[in-house]
């Protein structure tokens, strides 16, 4: 008993248990993560389904390309039906990248956009992630400077022209090209 008091006293006990709690710790964190990353992935994926359908109504399904995209397009998704495309195409804003999901017709207008998860500043760069913002962008097929920025929110207002433009490549390649 008295051995333990000195090793709990002493210089190298702390060290020792403290390490020991923090390896514990670790652990548990290591451990919580492998259980529940399978589950955020399907979160995930479940989140990124909707919002093409969101962009993209008219559409039944989606197949994905696997082909090399334009600069600034992650993913590019096919209408099974037809009815046109998907883009998740980011750009950098203010705080980082901004990703958008972008929805176009068959004929390459645009038909639905939503921002994504994002560091823009709230009540400033958000607000062009919002409905009647976005709107503005809706049937467009051409140059989307066309649509005055947000003032306050430039850098985030750019992003998303960026996106659309780089979304509008990614149509231009894929248009004939079966996924």
């Amino acid at each position: 008993m008295k051995d333990f008091k000195k090793f709990r006293d002493g210089f190298i006990g702390p060290v020792i248990i403290l390490g020991v709690i923090s390896l514990v710790i670790t652990w548990a964190v290591a451990a919580t993560y492998q259980i529940t990353y399978a589950e955020i992935e399907r979160a995930e994926q479940e989140k990124a389904r909707l919002a093409r359908v969101e962009v993209l109504p008219a559409a039944d399904d989606f197949t994905q390309y696997d082909v090399q995209l334009p600069e600034g397009v992650s993913e590019a998704y096919r209408a099974n039906n037809g009815a046109g495309f998907v883009f998740q195409a980011s750009s950098k804003g203010y705080d980082g990248q901004v990703p958008f999901m972008i929805g176009m017709d068959a004929e390459g207008k645009v038909v639905g956009i939503k921002m994504m998860t994002n560091n823009e500043t709230k009540g400033l760069g958000s607000r062009v992630g919002e409905p009647a913002y976005l709107q503005k962008y809706v049937g467009l097929a051409g140059d989307p400077d066309s649509v005055d920025s947000i003032s306050g929110a430039t850098k985030t207002s750019n992003a998303l022209k960026n996106s659309l433009r780089a979304a509008q490549k990614a149509y231009e390649q894929l248009k004939d090209m079966n996924p």
